[in-house]
């Protein structure tokens, strides 16, 4: 089997009303290699890397963001310095937080385009910002005298609030940023506080209060959270049920086109899926789509900015404020976060059943023929029969590379069982293959890919068969 070895970031974290039993990332860079966080020690993780020391050294330095991190160092967030797409444009966080009720769990993958640097951004501020707020409003609702009673901030004031940060951090990214610059009056500052601006990135970010034990998905952009729970089949069978929690906000997703049409009569905003030429109907930073144009053309007189597009006449077209979601948690539940390249290789039920194949062999090794070579159709998965049930989503990719989907069950860790079933699975000739494409011919066959599958139970470790 092709090696790819990853190891947990961290396992049987309690959160008082559920455990929180294991959290696994892995990240698809276009450096032909699967990355993940972890505690390896540093002359092992030389002999993983593609690419020299020094140079992982200078690209790790070039994506510091010290000139223009806004983020609170006391709050702890898992980040990840990876060398990609000069560097990669994917990034992700995740924070645990204790509060007088219990624990506060965030998750947020980060899908960056023309650039790393908003992505980057985010890493640092997306969650302590978004903590920061809640807390506000939950001290807000907090007894003027210690009671018993724990009065909790309505439903819809904590997803306007996550709403709200959200819009601020973009306003911080994109206006705020300009109005520096036209202050200090330099190229030198127009360069270093406007990249984040220039760039671009989605952001879904997962909230679980383990008091409630609600889990909310805030989602500006094409990523996607999915939450699988066990069940059993007719046949009496272990199943997983799939929950998809979020809708692509992109120029294929008929809301989002009505929006976009009602805001901009007239123009020609969503040609054949794409917004301008861009994939995401939502998204931090993408200022070329939100600045006016006398602020473009001053950035460009004065600052090395670029000229207007043509098509862009009355911005802002592009927004970060999110769709909000929620839902209860079981004991037993899984989370998987990930950004659109996988799901352009496995579909919502693929997913959840991989991951949900991945939780039964975790109880004991399965007979050979049950993990050598999986079928898409013998995944683990329930499949609804009445017509409310979800439509199954097409991937791109398999056809692309004319390949049949071919699924193994090789790795300890549970996002790196997907990447690796994303990028050919048991077809090891395939997954070779994508693994030694270099940029930029790489981008022609699959995307950045971070993944992060969360698992929620009353023990750590796998749900029991009850």
């Amino acid at each position: 089997m092709f090696p790819l070895r990853m190891r947990p970031r961290l396992n049987g974290f309690h959160t008082g009303g559920l455990v929180l039993s294991g959290l696994w990332s892995a990240t698809y860079a276009l450096t032909s290699r699967l990355h993940l966080d972890s505690d390896e020690d540093t002359e092992r993780k030389a002999r993983l890397r593609t690419v020299r020391t020094t140079q992982a050294s200078a690209l790790a330095k070039e994506k510091s963001l010290d000139q223009f991190s806004l983020a609170r160092n006391e709050l702890h967030t898992a980040l990840r310095n990876d060398d990609s797409n000069n560097p990669i444009e994917d990034d992700h966080a995740e924070a645990i937080l204790p509060v007088p009720s219990g624990f506060w769990s965030f998750f947020a993958v980060l899908d960056g385009h023309s650039g790393w640097e908003t992505s980057a951004w985010l890493r640092e501020n997306l969650i302590p910002a978004t903590s920061g707020a809640l807390a506000d409003i939950y001290q807000a609702h907090r007894p003027p005298a210690p009671s018993d009673a724990r009065p909790l901030p309505a439903s819809a004031e904590i997803d306007q609030s996550i709403k709200d940060t959200f819009k601020r951090l973009d306003d911080d990214i994109v206006h705020r940023a300009v109005e520096q610059v036209f202050a200090a009056g330099t190229r030198t500052a127009a360069a270093r506080l406007l990249a984040p601006a220039y760039a671009g990135s989605c952001a879904l970010l997962a909230f679980y209060d383990s008091h409630t034990r609600v889990l909310r998905a805030a989602l500006a952009g094409d990523s996607r959270a999915v939450l699988g729970r066990r069940t059993v089949d007719a046949r009496g069978r272990p199943a997983y049920a799939v929950h998809v929690l979020t809708v692509e906000q992109d120029g294929h997703n008929p809301a989002e086109e009505y929006r976009l049409n009602a805001q901009h009569p007239g123009e020609a905003v969503v040609v054949n899926g794409r917004v301008l030429g861009m994939g995401p109907s939502r998204a931090f930073g993408d200022a070329l789509f939100k600045w006016t144009r006398d602020v473009q053309w001053k950035l460009k007189q004065s600052f090395l900015g670029r000229t207007p597009r043509a098509n862009v006449k009355t911005p802002p077209y592009l927004t970060a404020e999110p769709e909000v979601t929620s839902f209860e948690v079981e004991p037993g539940d899984f989370l998987i976060l990930a950004t659109d390249g996988l799901w352009e290789c496995l579909s919502s039920r693929e997913a959840v059943g991989l991951v949900g194949l991945w939780l039964e062999s975790q109880k004991g090794p399965l007979p050979q023929s049950d993990t050598s070579s999986v079928m898409p159709k013998d995944l683990p998965v329930l499949i609804e029969d009445d017509e409310d049930a979800p439509v199954e989503e097409s991937t791109v990719r398999h056809r692309q590379w004319g390949a049949e989907k071919r699924f193994a069950n090789a790795d300890g860790n549970a996002a790196t069982h997907l990447l690796r079933n994303a990028l050919g699975g048991a077809d090891q000739d395939l997954t070779a293959a994508i693994l030694s494409l270099r940029s930029p011919r790489s981008r022609t066959f699959i995307d950045d890919i971070t993944a992060v599958v969360v698992f929620f139970g009353d023990n750590p470790g796998p749900p029991s068969k009850d």
